[in-house]
């Protein structure tokens, strides 16, 4: 039997990229270069230039390397197949490791905010927070369906402005954090997004009678505020008191 071929380009590669994430993880984005690179990798610059040209392309790979490390670390709901988790268990599980936990991946949010800073004149960085984006929304907007469909009629919202909102909850949340880590309480915070997220999928608008509580999982956030068994919280969106 032949011995497969190696891939050493592919190889060469990686080994760039993971040279990079730990320029930034070590260093900070602003001081990412290709000396630093060159350092790292072990590396001459004619064999860092063969296979990534300029440093912007090095970002552009960096960019798909922490995002997929990114989706390891944030796992899934209480770690089932992602098929088997319902939205409303995707919506607790992001909001649960963006605002109570400590950031997933630090390096990316940096790197993100970067993106975003060059948007204006970068059409590929531009194009790579667009495409991630538009999965984001995508994903979480087939899995709103459902819930949308049981809302009343009278204040019709497509899934797709759902889903904006929720991506739009996270993202915001996370970019305080990140410029201030003492921005707000995670608990609370945690509990409020719950609450108004669920009050609007699955209560009646304010006069049209009684607010139908939710027939949804709860998720036990760590360190809650309030003494539940084992000293775990059980959060819940729950309808606004009269």
């Amino acid at each position: 039997m032949k011995n497969q071929r190696i891939d050493i380009a592919s190889i060469r590669r990686a080994e760039i990229v993971e040279a990079a994430v730990a320029v930034i993880a070590e260093k900070g984005l602003q001081n990412l270069s290709l000396s630093q690179i060159e350092k790292k990798a072990g590396m001459s610059r004619g064999q860092l230039t063969y296979y990534f040209p300029t440093k912007e392309v090095i970002l552009l790979a960096v960019f798909d390397r922490l995002l997929l490390l990114m989706y390891q670390r944030i796992g899934t709901p209480e770690g089932r197949p992602c098929d088997q988790a319902g939205w409303w268990d995707w919506v607790q599980h992001l909001l649960q490791k963006t605002v109570v936990q400590p950031p997933v991946s630090p390096e990316f949010s940096c790197l993100q905010y970067t993106f975003l800073s060059q948007i204006g004149h970068r059409e590929d960085f531009r194009q790579r927070l667009a495409t991630l984006y538009e999965n984001w929304r995508s994903n979480m907007s087939l899995g709103l369906s459902a819930d949308m469909a049981a809302r009343p009629p009278d204040r019709p919202v497509s899934p797709r402005a759902m889903a904006t909102l929720v991506q739009a909850i996270l993202h915001g949340l996370a970019m305080q954090r990140a410029a201030d880590p003492e921005a707000f309480n995670g608990q609370e915070m945690l509990e409020l997004c719950l609450d108004v997220l669920g009050m609007f999928l699955w209560s009646q608008p304010r006069g049209r009678g009684k607010r139908k509580l939710p027939a949804k999982p709860s998720i036990s956030a760590p360190n809650g505020s309030r003494n539940g068994r084992n000293g775990r919280t059980a959060i819940r969106p729950r309808g606004r008191r009269r």
